[in-house]
C-alpha cells in the first residue's frame, strides 16, 4: 500500500497511534507540493483552518481523522469536501476499509481520466478528419462554410470590413497527369508555405478543392484586399516549385469579393461570388486577378443555324491536318537545334524513335500512345539545350555537381514541353526516361510499374543507341556488345518485358536495313 500523507496540527503532541505507514506534516502546501494521492488530515489541523475546503486539490482523496465519534462529524465532512472519515475508536479493520475504498476510488478516477484524455484525442482526430485537409494541414470547405458565416456576422455586429479571395492554380490537372500525383502532392505543399508566409495570423486559409484555395481577410477592404491577392499572385509567378531534379513554374487565376463591395449575406454567397470571379479570371487565359464587381459573366452565344455545322467540322479537320504538319516540323526543330550543342544527340534521336516505336507497337499499345512514344524518343534530350556546352562535349568523367546538372535535363524538357497541348502524352516519358526499373534512377527514383510504360520503353531505345555511338569519353560499342549489355540489365535497369520487345525489334530493324 502506498504511503499516505497524515496532516497534523503542530501544536497537537498527541502520540498517533496509526493502523498504517504514513508521512506527515505540519503544512497545508505539502498537501498539493507532496506527491501523495491519499491524505488523512486530523481533527485539529482542520479546525485551525476552518474555511479549507479539500475537494480543491485535485488528483487528491481526504480523510478527517476524529478523536472520537461525534454528532458534527457528518457536517465536518461535508463542509470540508473530504471523502470520509476514521475515529480513534474505529478498529483497524474499519480504518483499513475505508483507506482501501478511498484508494478504488483513486484507481476509478484515474480510469476516468485516461479515458477522458483518450475522448478528447479522438475528438480531436475526427475532428481533424472532418475540418482539415490531410495533405496541407489547412482546413477544409467544410470549415469554411461554418467560419465564413461566422465572420460575416461578426463583421456586421462589429462594423468591420471583412474580403476574401480564392486561389485556382492555372492548367493544375496538367501537372498532375504529366508528372504524376507525388509532384502534384509537392507543388500543392508548397504553395500552400508561399500562401502562409503572405498571410497575416488572422487570416484563416482553407483548402476548397484539389487546386482552390480560398482565403477569410477580416479586416480588410477590397483595395487592400486587392493588394494581398497581388501579393500573392506575383509571388507564385516567381517561385520555382522543386522535388529532387524537377522544377516547376505555375500562375494562378485569383478572386477577391469584399463585403462593402457585394450583397453576399452567407457561406454559399461567397462561394458562389469567389467562384464567378475565378470563373472570369480562367477567360481571361489565367493568370488574372478579377475583383467581385468586375466578374459580370456574359453568356455563351448559341449556335442557331445548323448548317454551319458542317462548316465547322471541315474547319478543324483543316486545322488538324496543319497542327500535325507543324508539330512534325517543330519536333525535328527541336532536335537540329540540340544537335548543335550535342552532335551524339542529334544523331541518334531519329534512330531511337524508329526502335521506340517498334517496341511500342509490339506492346499492342494503341495507336495514340505509340506516337506519343515516338515523339518522346525524338525529344526525350531537349533539356539539354538548358546544359552547358562544356559539360555535354566534356572529354573526361563529370564531377558531382556536373552530374547533378546533367540530371535536370529531362524536367526542363518537360516543363517547355508541358504548355503543348498535342505534345502532352510525351512528357511523362521524356522526364522518366532516366528511371531504373530497381528503382535506383532519376528524378523521383520510381521503380518497377511505377514509371511509365513509354518511359520504360524510350531508356532502352536510348541506352542501346548510346551504347553503339561513339562519346566523348569512349568509342562505341558493337551492336552484338550493346545488346548483350542491355540484355543483362533486365529487371535491373530495364523492364524485363520491355527488353524482350526490344531485343526482337533490333534484329528486324538490322535484317530491314
Amino acid at each position: 500500500m502506498e504511503k499516505i500523507l497524515y496532516c497534523k496540527d503542530k501544536r497537537d503532541k498527541k502520540r498517533l497511534s496509526l493502523f498504517f505507514s504514513c508521512d506527515k506534516t505540519t503544512k497545508l502546501q505539502d498537501i498539493a507540493k507532496k506527491n501523495h494521492p491519499l491524505v488523512v488530515v486530523s481533527q485539529g489541523f482542520l479546525k485551525r483552518r476552518k474555511n479549507l475546503n479539500l475537494s480543491n486539490f485535485s488528483g487528491k482523496i481526504c480523510l478527517i481523522h476524529f478523536s472520537q465519534e461525534d454528532k458534527d462529524n457528518e457536517r465536518i465532512l461535508r463542509q470540508s469536501g473530504s471523502f470520509d472519515y476514521f475515529t480513534d475508536q474505529d478498529s483497524k479493520a474499519v480504518v483499513s476499509f475505508k483507506l482501501k475504498r478511498a484508494k478504488q476510488l483513486l484507481v476509478l478516477r484515474k480510469k476516468i481520466s485516461d479515458l477522458e484524455i483518450k475522448l478528447l484525442e479522438r475528438d480531436k482526430k475526427i475532428e481533424e478528419l472532418i475540418l482539415v485537409d490531410p495533405l496541407t494541414k489547412c482546413y477544409n470547405w467544410r470549415y469554411f462554410l461554418n467560419r465564413v458565416t461566422q465572420e460575416i456576422n461578426r463583421s456586421q455586429r462589429h462594423s468591420y470590413e471583412l474580403s476574401f479571395i480564392a486561389i485556382d492554380i492555372d492548367h493544375f490537372r496538367r501537372i498532375n497527369e504529366l508528372y504524376g500525383f507525388k509532384v502534384a502532392d509537392i507543388v500543392i505543399k508548397q504553395l500552400v508555405g508561399v500562401l502562409r508566409r503572405r498571410l497575416r495570423k488572422e487570416d484563416v486559409l482553407v483548402r476548397w478543392r484539389e487546386d482552390e484555395f480560398f482565403i477569410i481577410v477580416p479586416y480588410l477592404a477590397y483595395k487592400d484586399a486587392y493588394k494581398v491577392a497581388q501579393r500573392i499572385k506575383d509571388a507564385i509567378g516567381l517561385t520555382k516549385f522543386k522535388y529532387r531534379n524537377i522544377s516547376l513554374s505555375i500562375k494562378a487565376s485569383v478572386g477577391v469579393v469584399s463585403l462593402c463591395r457585394s450583397n453576399v449575406t452567407n457561406g454559399r454567397d461567397v462561394v458562389s461570388a469567389l467562384s464567378k470571379c475565378i470563373t472570369m479570371a480562367k477567360r481571361k487565359g489565367g493568370n488574372a486577378i478579377v475583383l467581385y464587381g468586375q466578374a459580370k459573366m456574359k453568356p455563351v452565344a448559341r449556335q442557331r443555324d445548323a448548317g454551319t455545322i458542317g462548316d465547322l467540322q471541315g474547319k478543324i479537320e483543316k486545322m488538324n491536318v496543319l497542327l500535325t504538319r507543324d508539330l512534325l516540323e517543330m519536333i525535328y526543330g527541336f532536335a537540329r537545334a540540340i544537335e548543335a550543342k550535342d552532335s551524339y544527340t542529334g544523331r541518334h534521336v531519329e534512330d531511337t524513335a524508329v526502335l521506340a516505336r517498334e517496341v511500342a507497337a509490339s506492346l499492342n499499345l494503341p495507336k495514340k500512345e505509340i506516337e506519343d512514344v515516338q515523339h518522346a524518343a525524338v525529344l526525350h534530350d531537349l533539356g539539354k539545350v538548358g546544359i552547358s556546352e562544356n559539360i555535354l562535349s566534356k572529354k573526361g568523367a563529370l564531377s558531382h555537381k556536373e552530374r547533378e546538372v546533367i540530371k535536370t535535363h529531362p524536367s526542363i524538357a518537360a516543363e517547355i514541353l508541358r504548355e503543348i497541348h498535342s505534345l502532352r502524352g510525351a512528357v511523362p516519358a521524356i522526364l522518366y526516361h532516366h528511371e531504373r526499373y530497381d528503382g535506383g534512377g532519376y528524378p523521383l527514383g520510381l521503380h518497377g510499374d511505377e514509371i511509365p510504360l513509354s518511359a520504360r520503353i524510350v531508356a532502352v531505345a536510348d541506352v542501346y543507341q548510346a551504347l553503339i555511338s561513339d562519346r566523348p569519353y569512349r568509342k562505341a560499342f558493337n551492336k552484338n556488345k550493346a545488346m548483350a549489355i542491355i540484355k543483362n540489365e533486365s529487371g535491373k535497369q530495364f523492364d524485363p518485358r520491355v527488353v524482350k520487345m526490344f531485343l526482337k525489334a533490333v534484329k528486324r530493324v538490322n535484317e530491314e536495313l
